[in-house]
């Protein structure tokens, strides 16, 4: 199973959101990183035949997803950053009204449909009005109504947010156990969602791929460029102002500090393994 990405590019007026792009993507999880303005969601719309690019091409095993048309959405399973829904549906009513327009069939259906919201957590409350429930339990429902169709191709836009950790937990795992044998692109700002599960980190910029590989390798490129230090409170003050500082603890009467930098930002400073936060803050601090 194969996606191919080839010069991918979409224009808005002349401005590129996406900017001749190419990528190829097989079984396994993929994490899409990038500040708000990347051209993430767009590049999720253009694969979920959403929109239409200005150039380029992508490929679904080997023939154009335009081409198969009807054929390809069927394998897609979508999960936008604000699905809709209607507010006086059950969960349940919703799920089955979803798998219809899915042309899922009537007894597959409601048996799929209570398969997963058992496994998302809300069986107990597939009765209940959507409106009653709060942004977590909908975030929920998304998830589920993206999985219906069992998608060889799953696209999840932002899908943990609004989740608690409990329920990002139970999210990883149930797209863990999901991607054994299908594509599961996901973007997400919460970068220990993508650092557990993705096996490929794909980091965009300006509507290009910046990087590409395992979360262990993409990480090392900002080796030697992640620093902590211990510092009093009024140095910890100037230092938040002037440096890229992903975190900072108190210490007694100090702070240390961890700054993401180039040069050593300090002589006392020590330099640290990096993490795939550090290289997010490295890319996109300014944006973020």
């Amino acid at each position: 199973m194969e996606l191919r990405i080839e010069n991918l590019t979409k224009l808005y007026g002349t401005n590129p959101a996406v900017n001749d792009l190419s990528l190829t993507m097989t079984t396994g999880v993929y994490g899409l990183l990038g500040a708000n303005g990347a051209g993430k969601t767009t590049l999720m719309r253009l694969i979920c035949d959403i929109l239409a690019p200005t150039s380029g091409r992508i490929s679904y095993n080997g023939q154009s997803i335009w081409e198969c048309g009807d054929q390809y959405r069927s394998i897609l399973g979508y999960l936008p950053q604000d699905f809709g829904y209607y507010p006086d549906f059950s969960a349940l009513k919703f799920l089955l009204y979803m798998a219809a327009i899915k042309g899922l069939s009537r007894g597959y259906a409601k048996e799929r449909a209570l398969e997963l919201l058992d496994r998302v957590g809300l069986l107990p409350v597939k009765d209940r009005k959507i409106k009653t429930f709060s942004g977590g339990m909908r975030q929920r429902l998304g998830i589920a109504q993206a999985m219906l169709n069992d998608p060889r191709v799953l696209v999840l836009d932002e899908p943990t947010a609004g989740l608690d950790p409990k329920e990002r937990v139970r999210f990883r795992n149930l797209i863990s156990a999901f991607s054994r044998d299908k594509i599961v692109l996901l973007s997400t700002h919460i970068v220990s969602d993508v650092e557990y599960i993705a096996g490929e980190i794909l980091v965009m910029r300006k509507g290009k791929l910046l990087h590409q590989g395992r979360p262990d390798e993409i990480i090392h490129t900002i080796d030697g460029k992640v620093w902590e230090c211990r510092v009093s409170d009024g140095q910890a003050e100037a230092l938040i102002e002037s440096c890229n500082v992903s975190n900072l603890r108190a210490d007694g009467k100090e702070t240390v500090l961890r700054i993401i930098s180039g040069e050593k930002p300090l002589d006392t400073a020590w330099a640290v393994e990096p993490n795939l936060e550090d290289l997010y803050l490295y890319y996109f601090a300014e944006q973020a």
